[in-house]
């Protein structure tokens, strides 16, 4: 327990000190501006892009989770010792509920907003790391490997649209970026506290992250762009004026949003895209992209990396079977 309790609270100081140092960065940036822009400030964007990098976080944490927990669980006397199938699909698993939450976090972020959708992938994360934190059947623990994939796939569709219509457009790229670089944070994390940790207590590790994520959606607005689609003018207002910090600077944005979203609020169908050449062939080439990154093997690398390296014969140590 005392090993936990340093986890969080080393948890909680990365976030403290990624929000400091944002802000610092951007007081710096500040100063080197005219003074004329120095009137908004960045602090609630990244108070706002924090929900979507826990968020992140966890679906890295969940992708790397399976490489130092399965050598424990196929270990002797363990839940799946000599049952190589029942470990396979453990660690695949979790790609069945990414689809699923792929398609149920691209109705919800149109139907109940983008903040509310980040809400909602705390339920699966949480509950589906508690059950595989206290599952003893083989079948319970391949379920609450789906409920995180499910997250994951939620995650997805959520976090990046949350943080990059929060964002002004002079930081829109940075904080972006942040996406990204939280997900290889949390892959990174499981793989290193895997080496001093058993398999269930990664998992009670993995729990903290979704409720962080939810506190942290409780301090936070709606996004400005998915209120003005619903009609919510008003709110979508004060929203970008809370956000900027100087109501001159949101006023501004928000009647640039409003023309832009004027201009582009007619929907094209799937059929339309396809069809037209100048939708397909953006469409297509990140269609491609995408699959072509799937096609390389990464995603079995980093479910299987310490089982890949133990076959291989390149490690000769095991991980922890507390």
């Amino acid at each position: 327990m005392t090993v936990l309790r340093l986890i969080l609270a080393y948890f909680f100081g990365l976030l403290k000190a990624a929000a400091y140092v944002t802000n610092v960065m951007s007081v710096i940036q500040c100063v080197e501006i005219s003074d004329s822009r120095c009137v908004m400030s960045h602090r609630y964007q990244i108070i706002s892009a924090l929900c979507g990098y826990v968020g992140a976080l966890s679906f890295g944490y969940t992708i790397g989770y399976s490489s130092p927990a399965l050598p424990q669980m196929t270990a002797f006397g363990q839940v799946m010792y000599n049952n190589e199938d029942a470990a396979s699909w453990f660690g695949s698993v979790m790609t069945l509920g990414g689809m699923i939450g792929c398609i149920a976090g691209g109705n919800l972020v149109e139907r109940n907003g983008r903040r509310w959708t980040l809400m909602a992938t705390a339920l699966p994360f949480f509950f589906g790391w508690l059950t595989i934190a206290f599952g003893t059947e083989i079948w319970f623990l391949c379920f609450g490997r789906l409920l995180t994939g499910v997250g994951c796939g939620m995650v997805c569709v959520a976090a990046p649209l949350y943080v990059a219509e929060m964002a002004h457009r002079e930081v829109r790229g940075t904080l972006g970026g942040g996406i990204p670089l939280s997900i290889t944070s949390g892959i990174l994390m499981a793989y290193s506290l895997g080496l001093c940790l058993g398999w269930r207590e990664l998992a009670i590790v993995g729990a903290a992250a979704p409720l962080i994520s939810f506190l942290l959606s409780l301090r936070v607005a709606e996004s400005p762009r998915w209120l003005l689609s619903v009609g919510r003018k008003t709110d979508a207002f004060n929203v970008l004026v809370w956000l900027r910090g100087a109501s001159a600077v949101g006023e501004n944005e928000f009647y640039e949003m409003e023309k832009s979203f004027a201009e582009t609020s007619n929907r094209a169908s799937l059929s339309e895209i396809i069809t037209n050449p100048e939708f397909a062939r953006p469409f297509m080439v990140a269609l491609g992209v995408m699959a072509l990154q799937q096609c390389t093997g990464i995603n079995a690398v980093m479910f299987y990396t310490v089982s890949i390296f133990q076959v291989r014969k390149l490690i000769s140590y095991t991980y922890c079977s507390c």
